[in-house]
């Protein structure tokens, strides 16, 4: 991977924080650790009606756009090089035929199983590409994967690629990649992922998330 090839994006606090900030790796460690984080991941899994408020309340990054102190929109978007696909398991028909025929319990539960057996055999493929380079064309070049905060799916974060003239190409690159759904409404530059505690996080890769001194911008 070049680590020369984006820079650093931005987070939010809140679903209602307009005014992005610049993710230093101070922050972004401060907001794995949190005890917010966790205990609103708690109540999201609980699925029940106030769990979107928790989710809501939930820090988010940017991961496909840096703002220069601007408000989060298109207009004002600069690409950070990477983009984000989110794999929204409890979309899908099997998720949803469970939902009809077991209860929900049933079907988050099978849900949280699928996405983590997706995320262990993505992580595999992201590390063997760490030792043995991908063929022109099939570069995967993950920087992060974690499980999503309803649990029920995952977040991928790779970076943008030279040959893809979209975000929306990338992911649908990445997705055919990966052999997964994911959530095609994603595509806006201005878009917030929620995060996840760290124990969250199956793959990190600090080193290419982090790659200069962020401290200009403190």
């Amino acid at each position: 991977m070049n680590s020369k090839e984006y820079s650093p994006c931005d987070y939010v606090i809140g679903v209602m924080d307009n005014k992005p900030k610049p993710l230093t790796k101070e922050i972004f460690n401060s907001l794995l650790d949190g005890m917010d984080v966790r205990m609103n991941i708690e109540k999201v899994r609980e699925h029940t009606p106030q769990s979107d408020n928790y989710k809501r309340a939930l820090p988010g990054i940017t991961w496909q756009s840096k703002f220069g102190g601007q408000p989060r929109t298109d207009k004002n978007a600069e690409s950070s090089g990477l983009f984000c696909l989110d794999v929204d398991i409890h979309h899908e028909d099997h998720f949803r035929e469970l939902l009809n025929t077991k209860g929900a319990d049933a079907a988050w539960e099978w849900g949280e199983k699928e996405a983590r057996e997706r995320i262990a055999r993505w992580t595999a493929m992201a590390e063997a590409e760490e030792s043995q380079p991908a063929k022109p064309g099939e570069e995967l070049d993950i920087v992060a994967i974690h499980l999503s905060p309803q649990g029920a799916g995952a977040h991928v974060i790779a970076l943008c690629q030279p040959y893809c003239n979209s975000i929306e190409e990338d992911q649908a690159r990445l997705a055919r990649l990966l052999g997964t759904s994911y959530d095609r409404v994603c595509k806006d530059a201005a878009r917030t992922f929620f995060i996840a505690p760290r124990e969250d996080w199956m793959y990190l890769d600090m080193e290419t998330l982090f790659p200069i001194d962020n401290s200009w911008m403190l």
